[in-house]
C-alpha cells in the first residue's frame, strides 16, 4: 500500500488499541466519513480488521492485522527519516522544503511522540529553529 501520512496516523492510533471509526475521527481530528474512508482503504489493503463488540449496542471496532503491524514498523522508519531530513533541511536554511515534509505529519505528531518515533529533543530542536527563523531569536536556552 502506498504511504500516506493519514494512513500512517491511523495505524499509529490503532497500535494503541482497537477503535471505532468515530473514536479514530476524534483522535485524528477528521470528519467521521473521512475516518471511515481511511479505515476502508486500510481494511482493503489487509492492514486492519473489523470486529463487532458489545452485546446490546454493537460497535464495529478496527484493529491492526499482522500485516498492519509490519507496515506500521516500515512506515515508522520512513516517518523518522523524513522528520530527521526536515531537521537537516532547516539547519541548511531550506525552510520551505522542511515545512512541506513536516506538514504531511502534522496530524500524527502527538502519536509519534507517544510511540517514541519522534523524540522530544528533535521536536524541541525543530521548534527552536522555527522560532529563530520567525523573529531572529538566537538565544541559548537551558531546559
Amino acid at each position: 500500500m502506498e504511504f500516506k501520512p493519514i494512513y500512517y496516523a491511523a495505524l499509529e492510533s490503532l497500535s494503541r488499541g482497537g477503535k471505532t471509526a468515530g473514536e479514530l475521527a476524534e483522535e485524528l481530528d477528521l470528519e467521521p466519513h473521512d475516518a471511515e474512508a481511511v479505515l476502508a482503504a486500510l481494511a482493503e489493503a489487509g492492514l486492519v480488521e473489523k470486529t463487532q463488540r458489545g452485546l446490546l449496542a454493537k460497535k464495529t471496532v478496527y484493529s491492526l492485522t499482522p500485516q498492519g503491524w509490519r507496515t506500521l514498523a516500515q512506515w515508522r522508519e520512513k516517518a523518522r527519516e523524513d522528520v530527521e531530513k526536515a531537521a537537516e533541511l532547516r539547519r541548511a536554511g531550506r525552510e520551505e522544503e522542511a515545512e512541506q515534509i513536516l506538514q504531511l505529519y502534522e496530524p500524527a505528531i502527538p502519536l509519534m511522540l507517544a510511540a517514541g518515533i519522534l523524540n522530544t529533543a528533535l521536536l524541541t530542536a525543530l521548534a527552536l529553529e522555527e522560532l529563530e527563523a520567525a523573529d531572529g531569536w538566537d538565544q541559548d536556552v537551558a531546559f
